[in-house]
C-alpha cells in the first residue's frame, strides 16, 4: 500500500507541474471565431455520433419543436458569419435529458427535456449559442495534449490497480484505487482544460446571441435557474467536474454582460437578415447509414446555403 501511495503522489505531483497550462490559445472576450470548413471526415464523424445516439433516443417528429430550434440556429449562424457549411440540427426524444450537445461535422443535438425545461426562447438560445461556441472554437477537435492526458489517466489507473493487487487479494480495493488514480489524473490534467472550454463557450455564446438579436440578460436567467436547481454548483468538488461551478460561470457572464448588451442594442437596430435560406429536414432513421449516399432523404433538417456545426453544454 505504501508503494501505491508513493506512486500516486509522484504521478499527481508531476501532473500538477506539467498539466496546468492550457493547450489552446484562448479566444479574446467579444470575439466570435471564424467557422472552419467542414471536411467529409468531419461530417462522417458527426453522422456516426448521430447513429449512436439514435440507438437510445429516437428523433422528435414535432415540426414545431424542430423548427423552433432551427430558426434559432439560423439566426446564430448568420450572426457568426458561419453560413458556408450546413448546420445539422437534431431534436432527440428524451424528456428526462435536460441537455444539448455538439460535435465535429457541425452536428447539434437538443433533447426534448431541454426544450421542456426552458421558459423562453432566450433561455434556449443561450444553450444553442453555447454549443455553437464549442464548435467555432474547435473544442470538438481534441488536441494531442488532451488525447495524451486521457491516455495517461487510463494508464495511471491500470498501474494503480496492479500495484495494489501485488499487495494481496484485495480485488475491490485494487479496483477502487485504480478508479481514484484515474479520476485524480483527469481532475488535474483533463478537467481544468474542459472547464476552461466550457467558460469559453459561455463567453462566445453570450456575444453570439447578442449579435443575433437575443437579449444576453437571458443567459444570466438560465444559468441562475440551473444554479437554483442544483444542477452545476459542486462547491469544493468543482475541480473534479468537467463543467465549472455555476458561481464561476455567472461571475464571468455578469462581468461580460455590459459589453454584450451594447452588441445587442446594435444588433436590434439593424434590419433582419435575409430569410431566403432553403430548409431541409432531419435524417429519416430508415434512410440514415454512415458511408452511404451523403444526401439521404431528410425531414426537417436545414442548411444555410451550404453546411455548419455541434458539442455538450
Amino acid at each position: 500500500m505504501k508503494k501505491l501511495v508513493l506512486t500516486l503522489c509522484a504521478t499527481i505531483g508531476l501532473l500538477t507541474l506539467t498539466g496546468c497550462a492550457p493547450s489552446r490559445a484562448p479566444v479574446p472576450a467579444g470575439e466570435i471565431p471564424p467557422a472552419n470548413t467542414v471536411s467529409p471526415t468531419d461530417e462522417q464523424y458527426g453522422q456516426q455520433v448521430l447513429s449512436t445516439l439514435m440507438q437510445q433516443f429516437p428523433l422528435e417528429r414535432d415540426d414545431a419543436a424542430i423548427n423552433r430550434v432551427r430558426d434559432m440556429i439560423d439566426r446564430l449562424a448568420d450572426a457568426a458569419g458561419a453560413t458556408h457549411d450546413p448546420w445539422h440540427v437534431y431534436v432527440l426524444r428524451g424528456d428526462n435529458v435536460v441537455n444539448a450537445a455538439a460535435t465535429r461535422g457541425n452536428f447539434v443535438f437538443v433533447w426534448t427535456g431541454m426544450l421542456n425545461s426552458v421558459s423562453s426562447d432566450g433561455e434556449l438560445v443561450t444553450v444553442l449559442a453555447h454549443e455553437m461556441g464549442h464548435v467555432l472554437a474547435n473544442h470538438t477537435m481534441p488536441t494531442p495534449q488532451e488525447e495524451a492526458a486521457e491516455i495517461m489517466a487510463q494508464a495511471t489507473g491500470e498501474v494503480a490497480g496492479r500495484v495494489v493487487a501485488m499487495q494481496g487479494p484485495y480485488g475491490a480495493l485494487s479496483q477502487l484505487a485504480a478508479i481514484l488514480a484515474q479520476e485524480a489524473v483527469k481532475a488535474l490534467v483533463v478537467n481544468p482544460e474542459s472547464q476552461r472550454k466550457e467558460l469559453e463557450a459561455d463567453q462566445i455564446g453570450l456575444f453570439l446571441m447578442a449579435d443575433a438579436g437575443f437579449n444576453p440578460d437571458e443567459a444570466i436567467t438560465l444559468w441562475s435557474k440551473m444554479d437554483q436547481l442544483g444542477n452545476a454548483d459542486l462547491g469544493p468538488m468543482s475541480f473534479l467536474s468537467s463543467h465549472p461551478a455555476n458561481d464561476e460561470r455567472l461571475e464571468q457572464l455578469r462581468a461580460l454582460l455590459p459589453a454584450a448588451e451594447e452588441r445587442y442594442r446594435t444588433a436590434i437596430s439593424l434590419p433582419p437578415p435575409s430569410q431566403n435560406k432553403k430548409r431541409l429536414s432531419q435524417y429519416e432513421p430508415d434512410t440514415f447509414s454512415v458511408g452511404r449516399d451523403r444526401s439521404p432523404k431528410r425531414r426537417n433538417e436545414w442548411a444555410i446555403d451550404e453546411p455548419a456545426a455541434t458539442k455538450s453544454h
